[in-house]
């Protein structure tokens, strides 16, 4: 695994925990190690391998560990539980609409959307006008891209 598909996945991981309403630091500090990770200049593995965390900026211990077992399995076992939740089923929108994860997963909690033709259906219903800022701007980037007239 290179450093930038190691990177992609921590990315998603943070979309995920963002989608999910999870504490907003966590989903940053995935962003970070992630942006650390693109820009290393060697493999991360050989970094790891080598105990020099010290050239990866963002790790503590969680992130440590995580990249301990991505070099082992090239896996994310936080990542793999984050994939059965059911936020994973509105992922795919963050880039078929051109929106970010954090105020589309407000969207799915304020109307309580159990999957994307549900939220769909309820924003179609619901009253644009009680939304502010991005979580408004998401909304309607989702109707237009669905062609619906909203007032």
């Amino acid at each position: 695994m290179n450093n930038i598909e190691a990177a992609e996945m921590f990315l998603e991981l943070a979309d995920l925990i963002d989608l999910a309403g999870e504490l907003p630091f966590k989903a940053r500090s995935y962003r970070k190690i992630a942006q650390s990770l693109k820009n290393l200049k060697q493999p991360f593995a050989d970094i790891v391998k080598e105990n020099r965390f010290d050239k990866i900026p963002g790790t503590g211990k969680a992130i440590k560990e995580k990249l301990r077992t991505m070099v082992e399995t090239e896996r994310i076992p936080t990542l793999e539980k984050w994939r059965k939740h059911h936020v994973k089923l509105f992922y795919r929108w963050l880039t078929l609409y051109d929106i970010k994860p954090r105020p589309l997963g407000m969207l799915i909690r304020l109307l309580d959307a159990s999957d994307c033709e549900d939220l769909l259906k309820k924003l179609k219903s619901y009253d644009l006008k009680k939304l502010t800022g991005q979580v408004k701007q998401t909304a309607k980037k989702i109707l237009d891209k669905n062609r619906i007239v909203y007032y």
